[in-house]
């Protein structure tokens, strides 16, 4: 298998109806093997491409595009899981990996591009890139991964059995327990600033979450959104004096940008209770959280079942033209191991907190 990357710069209502209004995702590119039909002008073309792609799948060979909202920590170690799982399940593929760096639009005609290239299954990493791919296809496979809630995002409509198009592999964290370790870690807390992008429906989820935990703990909280990467450091300027600890979600704007808000949260002596432990390793205080690398094993198993289906679909195609949707009856998975507790000893000191009195084993239990 080779591996390479190409990064490019940006350029209910029915579940489309969802995905339209609330946005789209990602690009790069590394390796597995097969592909999908391309889109050409005349139907004998179209017929040509279609018998090639199926000849393809007929010898296990895969083509993979993966979309990426943005290049940080967590997606990237979900991306390392998901090849480890195609690997250990032994799939021969190519991976066209994509990255949007944050920008909307672009990630949407990232997805377009997925939806009618040569493209088997896609992997949408982060729910702007499941969304955008939704958006742009409701033939080509989709497998999600690192998305809070799949159906909060208008990607399908019942978690255990999808129906369509789209499963994959959610990353709710566990919000409850990051506000007892922000009531363990700050003590003395009366008010929570929390932010995150607007342009992010998971964030949103996790936001309303967050207020929730913090009602029943008797804290205060106030949002603070931005709407891209360019307002993040006078977002957390703004809460000097304002709150007395921070709260970032799971959100891919801001993980992306996590060492220039951890250094301006420090400098305004803000203690920064994270989604994931990628933000805290780039500078925030602490997690606790999932395990992203485990997340992307999941969406690999799935992957690997929904390339195993299609190659018996191409294999039977001159007997039974009639095919459904290999992910329709595959459920999301969702983490169910316990989270572990991460923090940054470094910005703990700066901010002059011991952290070694946590009670870890309550935090991280099943």
């Amino acid at each position: 298998m080779t591996d390479g990357t190409r990064r490019m710069a940006p350029g209910s209502v029915t579940r489309r109806e969802a995905v339209a209004l609330l946005g789209g995702v990602a690009l790069g590119a590394a390796t597995l093997g097969l592909c999908g039909c391309g889109s050409d002008a005349g139907a004998d073309a179209k017929a040509t491409d279609a018998s090639k792609a199926d000849a393809r799948r007929r010898r296990g060979d895969f083509r993979i595009g993966v979309l990426e909202i943005a290049d940080h920590a967590a997606l990237r170690r979900t991306r390392r899981g998901f090849a480890q799982a195609l690997d250990a399940a032994c799939v021969r593929y190519h991976l066209d990996v994509q990255v949007a760096q944050n920008d909307f639009l672009a990630c949407q005609g990232m997805a377009a591009g997925f939806a009618g290239g040569e493209h088997d299954l896609i992997l949408a990493l982060g729910t702007p890139a499941a969304q955008a791919a939704v958006g742009a296809t409701s033939n080509v496979p989709i497998v999600a991964a690192a998305v809070t809630d799949l159906a909060a995002a208008g990607l399908l409509d019942d978690a255990k059995r999808p129906g369509g198009n789209v499963t994959g592999a959610a990353d709710l964290t566990p919000v409850e327990r990051q506000f007892d370790l922000l009531h363990q870690l700050v003590p003395g807390a009366g008010r929570v600033g929390i932010l995150y992008c607007s342009q992010e429906s998971n964030s949103e989820v996790q936001t309303s979450m967050a207020e929730d935990a913090a009602t029943v703990r008797g804290l205060a909280t106030t949002r603070y959104r931005v709407a891209g990467a360019g307002e993040l450091e006078a977002a957390v300027r703004s809460m000097a004096g304002k709150v007395d600890a921070c709260y970032v979600p799971t959100d891919n704007t801001v993980a992306a940008s996590m060492g220039r808000v951890a250094a301006q949260a420090r400098a305004a002596r803000l203690p920064l209770v994270c989604g994931e432990a990628g933000m805290v390793e780039a500078g925030g205080l602490a997690t606790v959280g999932i395990d992203y690398l485990e997340l992307g094993k999941a969406a690999g198993n799935m992957a690997a079942r929904v390339l195993a289906r299609l190659q018996r679909e191409a294999r039977r195609r001159k007997r039974d033209a009639a095919t459904s949707q290999p992910t329709a009856d595959m459920a999301v998975w969702s983490p169910d191991g316990a989270p572990s507790v991460l923090v940054n000893q470094e910005t703990a000191r700066a901010l002059g907190i011991d952290a070694s009195a946590l009670d870890t084993a309550s935090l991280e239990r099943a």
